[in-house]
């Protein structure tokens, strides 16, 4: 099974239009398709992490 690393920057900051849903629906189709989907979180004070190491980076909205 292919492997994809996906890094959910500020859920506690930026959802506001639903985001946490389009992360959920992203997870499951990606594993609907043969990919494990492995989604981490990012927030202020948290230990920055290494951004090369993932495959995608999906950051919520904010207006």
């Amino acid at each position: 099974m292919k492997e994809l690393k996906i890094l959910y920057l500020y859920p506690d900051i930026l959802e506001l239009y639903g985001d946490f849903g389009n992360i959920q629906v992203l997870h499951y189709r990606l594993e609907q398709r043969g990919f494990k989907a492995i989604i981490e979180t990012y927030s202020i004070g948290d230990t920055p992490p290494d951004f090369k190491s993932y495959d995608l980076v999906f950051a919520g909205r904010r207006c």
